[in-house]
């Protein structure tokens, strides 16, 4: 299994960047104030933008290539955003986001082996 400190830096930065991303782009489906700050909500874009770059670079250093990367990002997208919709806005998961949630996990699983 292929697993160190830049791949784990990796992870919990593309963890944390999507926690931001869902907040700053879904936000103004719960609380008015967001529906009228768009241009404040897009200068988030800095911040996330910083933050993937860095997960660029530490995952590069991990695996040194960069398909696993945009893999990992993918799943771990798919594993937060189905999480964070049913705490915030109690969509519920079905059993298809279920399934999904499920592969995503198995796909940032075959990137560490």
């Amino acid at each position: 299994m292929i697993f160190n400190k830049e791949i784990l830096a990796t992870i919990i930065i593309l963890f944390l960047a999507n926690i931001v991303i869902w907040f700053q782009l879904n936000s103004q489906l719960k609380w008015d104030w967001f529906k009228d700050n768009y241009l404040l909500m897009s200068i988030l874009g800095m911040p996330i933008s910083y933050a993937l770059l860095h997960s660029t670079k530490y995952g590069y250093m991990g695996f040194g290539e960069l398909w696993p990367i945009r893999l990992l990002g993918f799943a771990v997208g798919l594993m937060t955003f189905p999480i964070i919709t049913w705490i915030m806005l109690g969509e519920g998961i079905t059993i298809k986001t279920g399934i999904s949630i499920v592969l995503a996990g198995i796909i940032m699983l075959l990137q560490l082996i």
